[in-house]
């Protein structure tokens, strides 16, 4: 049995600030040991129910966050900057479950945690529906035939994962109070309660069917400020809506995805 693990920071144990989730302060050293905790956590528990394989993608920021010497011998890990796979790296038909650990809500969310989808300047929509980085995951899991078996994160996050991915299994971090402030779980119960999840999550994810969409799909892409439309406006396939939204129509998951990851790539660059 193969488990994948996608691993963000913003959903983490205690995590409320952006000073948390880089830089050189000591505020960052914590929130990356507790970021270890936790997927370390995931990881034993998964070994434990039978789980003979582990990829673990540091899919936060530059992908050089957790501490890879806590993790067990048998866990792989996918690390490092700029990836154009945009989170899904190696993922394929073969691991049996996915687990979307310290995920965050999307972007314009009130009283979310950190919100943002990829970036905090964009927000997207399938068929209408706004998305974030857990619901854009989820699907190309999906289009793989592999179900999330395990999501974590803020109170308002597991809201939004829990209308699109009803039968998985989900530990709450924190209850959100505003954008930057949270009633924190214990770190150490956290961690509990992902062990206990996990092992759970494994013997029922059988049952649990993976999130898909078929045919074509149409994205909606909006951004927060007029001067960005700029930025992406000559992107093939990009069709201008208004000045600050476009249209895509992406012919699966995989397509979309790397439309999404490089429009927020394209508006976050500094040129």
């Amino acid at each position: 049995m193969k488990i994948y693990v996608i691993a963000d920071m913003e959903g983490v144990s205690g995590v409320v600030s952006p000073e948390q989730t880089g830089g050189a302060s000591w505020l960052y050293e914590n929130a990356r040991m507790q970021y270890t905790r936790e997927i370390k956590a995931v990881c034993e528990a998964a070994i434990s129910a039978g789980a003979e394989e582990i990829y673990v993608n540091d899919f936060h920021g530059n992908g050089l966050n957790l501490m890879p010497d806590a993790l067990p011998r048998e866990v792989m890990i996918i690390k490092g900057g700029f990836r154009p796979s945009s989170g899904y790296d190696l993922l394929d038909e073969t691991f049996s479950g996915l687990v979307m650990l310290g995920i965050h809500a999307r972007t314009g969310t009130y009283g979310g945690v950190l919100p943002h989808t990829y970036t905090g300047k964009m927000s997207f929509e399938i068929f209408g529906q706004p998305v974030g980085e857990f619901d854009v995951l989820a699907l190309l899991a999906g289009e793989k035939k592999v179900p999330v078996i395990l999501i974590s994160g803020d109170s308002k996050a597991l809201q939004q994962a829990g209308t699109s991915l009803p039968s998985t299994p989900g530990v709450i971090t924190k209850y959100s109070i505003g954008t930057e402030g949270a009633l924190c779980m214990h770190p150490d119960r956290v961690c509990e309660l992902l062990r206990d999840e996990t092992k759970r999550a494994i013997k029922i994810m059988s049952s649990i069917e993976p999130a898909q969409i078929s045919g074509a799909i149409q994205l909606k892409v909006n951004v927060a400020d007029v001067c960005l439309s700029s930025r992406i406006e000559w992107i093939p396939g990009l069709k201008r809506i208004d000045d600050t939204s476009f249209e895509f129509t992406g012919r699966n998951m995989k397509e979309i995805a790397n439309l999404m990851y490089g429009c927020a790539t394209l508006v976050e660059a500094k040129f």
